[in-house]
């Protein structure tokens, strides 16, 4: 069973009957994804999720956001499963924030899940399908604050003043890095009130953050939750130990929490497999070759090519396909010679940390007698001398 089947299975059973789980944590930050900038009228006041999907379905048709192939774009439809049962039945959400600001490359979202057993989550949307939020994301090779990441901070610093009680915090993808960061650095008064921090398939962290007193402090808190070809989840460093969960999707594919597989209250475990760890020690060998200014300058002349597209969203370039790659490999050409060359080096080294990655897996074995001719060898060249 995957996870949207948990709501259709578990949904009867209150959270005073089973308390709230890791599935559930999946599913808030899921739900994260959703428009609700559209739901809430006023993001201060408490809404049901039971009013956010009448509002949602007067806008929206249903049987069409069934049909989307990115499950991001599917994720209001939780809602529906969601009021159907004991489980969620009655949750308010409240205290939305979205903030999108293309010229400081900022993607952020996040919201309050008050839960009918009291459980307040506090949801933080991850990468969206739009371009600045994916530039966003590999800022953070060479940046350890991004704009989004502060925003973090002083949301939860804000939020925290309004609602009472314990806070659980979550989000998959870049919500998950969000989530870290904001219960790492936000106010001391707020951290004694934090119960856990979940990330769900979501990046590390540059080596300053990890190494600062802030994040050793919150380890005990952090639960990482990544399938068994994570390849979002191993990125940068993050030290907090990893439930290793089963997907029915292959490769890249399983970053979307759908396919996880669910038993009564957990995911179903597994160990990562070789795609994974060949995945972070490629990239991780690739970075180390490379200091902040060049990892700068290369997301930098990357995503100068792709916004010649003008496309806003990756739905958008895959549209025009054709015509943009088409309007890609033009740029490349129309490079600086020096950026063309760093653009083809950086490739390269890429290239050549996956062929390192894969010989350092083959084991190295020696027949017997070339052994002991190579030794015989060494010790002539050696009396020789």
């Amino acid at each position: 069973m995957e996870l949207m089947d948990y709501l259709k299975w578990r949904n009867d059973v209150s959270l005073k009957a089973a308390p709230f789980n890791e599935i559930d944590n999946v599913l808030l930050s899921y739900l994260a994804y959703a428009d609700f900038g559209e739901l809430l009228h006023e993001p201060k006041r408490r809404v049901s999720i039971e009013t956010c999907l009448k509002r949602f379905s007067k806008k929206h048709d249903l049987a069409n956001v069934r049909e989307s192939k990115h499950f991001i774009e599917r994720a209001p439809l939780l809602l529906e499963d969601m009021v159907r049962g004991a489980r969620f039945r009655g949750t308010k959400v409240v205290h939305f924030r979205e903030v999108f600001d293309k010229e400081k490359v900022q993607q952020f979202a996040a919201l309050v899940f008050l839960l009918p057993d009291g459980t307040r989550y506090v949801s933080f949307r991850g990468t969206d399908l739009s371009i600045t939020g994916w530039k966003e994301d590999f800022l953070m090779s060479f940046t350890a604050e991004t704009e989004g990441a502060k925003e973090a901070v002083s949301y939860l610093n804000e939020v925290a003043a309004c609602v009472e009680g314990d806070l659980i915090l979550g989000g998959h993808s870049k919500g998950g890095n969000f989530a870290m960061f904001a219960a790492a650095f936000c106010d001391d008064a707020v951290k004694e009130r934090i119960l856990k921090v979940y990330n769900n398939d979501g990046p590390g962290f540059r080596e300053e953050i990890v190494r600062s007193a802030a994040y050793r402090e919150l380890l005990p808190k952090i639960t990482n939750i990544v399938p068994q070809t994570s390849i979002i989840g191993r990125l940068l460093s993050n030290e907090a130990a990893h439930t290793v969960v089963k997907s029915t999707a292959a490769g890249i594919f399983q970053h979307d929490v759908t396919t996880w597989e669910v038993t009564k209250d957990k995911f179903v475990r597994a160990e990562p497999d070789a795609f994974s760890d060949f995945v972070e020690k490629s990239l991780g060998t690739w970075l180390e070759t490379m200091d902040d200014e060049a990892r700068k300058s290369l997301v930098e002349t990357v995503f100068s090519m792709i916004e010649m597209t003008e496309a806003e969203t990756f739905v958008e370039f895959g549209e025009n396909l054709f015509k943009n790659t088409g309007l890609i490999i033009k740029g490349f050409g129309k490079l600086p010679k020096e950026k063309r060359s760093e653009l083809t080096a950086a490739l390269g080294g890429l290239a050549e940390a996956g062929r390192a990655t894969v010989l350092d897996k083959i084991p190295k074995i020696t027949l017997p007698g070339v052994e002991a001719k190579s030794r015989s060898e060494a010790e002539e060249r050696s009396g020789e001398n």
